[in-house]
Order: C-alpha cells, then structure tokens, then sequence
C-alpha cells in the first residue's frame, strides 16, 4: 500500500513508491514546445531505473505527435500520476535525457501497464475491458527522464507539497 508523506516519511523513490508507479497508474505527460506552448498527452507506463538518482523509462504513444516533437533532450517534462481506486497521486519533474525505440522489454511494460490501467478503470467504474484495451492500445516510444522533484498532488490540504529533497 502506498503510504501519505503525512503518515510516514519516506523517500521519493522508496519500494512503495516504485511498487506504485510500476502498476497501472494513470499519466499523464505535460510537456512544452519550443515557444512555451503547453501539451498534455498520456504515458503508458513508467519504469524507476535508478532510485538514487531518480532516472526514469516513461513510455508514451508514438502517435502523439506533440508530445514526442517535445521530448527533446534538456527539455522540462512533468509527469503526474494518479491511482484509479484511490486518487493517490504524485507529480514528477525533470528533464529529458533521451528519446529512444522501444525494446521489447518496453513493450512488454506497456502491456503489464495496459492491463493493470485498464482493470482498475474496469472494477471501479464499470467500464468492459474491451473497450479499455482498444482505446489503450498504442505504438510507443521511450522516454528517458531525470526526476528533479516530485510533489504529492493527491486532492486535499497536501495538494502540493515537495516530496523528499529537490534532486541536483
């Protein structure tokens, strides 16, 4: 179970929290072009490569053109995440390191995440998982991104508030 920082410290990355975001958690990708223009687009799925440092694998659609022309090297990302069952949700800062093919490790991950995602939605609300798994459905790419801070944004008087200390 994912713990609240209110009810426990932890740091941003602890096994908890990489349980979490190796689940099926909503993402979402907010990115930006090069006039500041904002886009939001959707992950499929999230892999924590290193804790320590807090490097990430994101997966996003290919078909997004937006979203991949924004992921440039250097370029800001957030990616905020949400439990469908319980609307736990963190948002992640950072910057690209990398654009790259996804390997079959990746799309494996997008199928675990798929399945994950789309059951959630399926057992909360009611919707049949066919239809999940048709809109669900996508090409991807990956993402590498460096995390620089993370926020609790979970609906409530925390809303907002850093997680752990600000990455350098």
């Amino acid at each position: 179970p994912i713990r609240h920082r209110a009810e426990e410290e932890m740091d941003v990355f602890d096994q908890a929290m990489i349980e979490f975001l190796h689940g099926g958690c909503a993402l979402l990708v907010g990115t930006v072009d090069t006039t500041g223009k904002p886009h939001a687009g959707c992950g499929s799925g999230l892999t924590v490569l290193d804790p320590q440092t807090g490097r990430v694998r994101l997966l996003v659609n290919l078909d997004d053109a937006p979203t991949v022309a924004n992921l440039q090297p250097g370029a800001p990302v957030a990616i905020t995440t949400a439990s469908v069952r319980t609307l736990y949700s963190v948002q992640m800062k950072g910057h690209v390191v990398s654009v790259e093919e996804a390997t079959e490790t990746d799309e494996a991950k997008r199928e675990q995440y798929t399945a994950d995602f789309t059951n959630d939605i399926h057992e909360t609300d009611g919707d049949a998982l066919e239809m999940l798994h048709r809109w669900a459905a996508c090409r991807i790419v990956a993402c590498v991104v460096d995390v620089d801070s993370s926020f609790d944004q979970t609906p409530g008087p925390s809303a907002g508030t850093p997680m752990g200390a600000a990455r350098s």
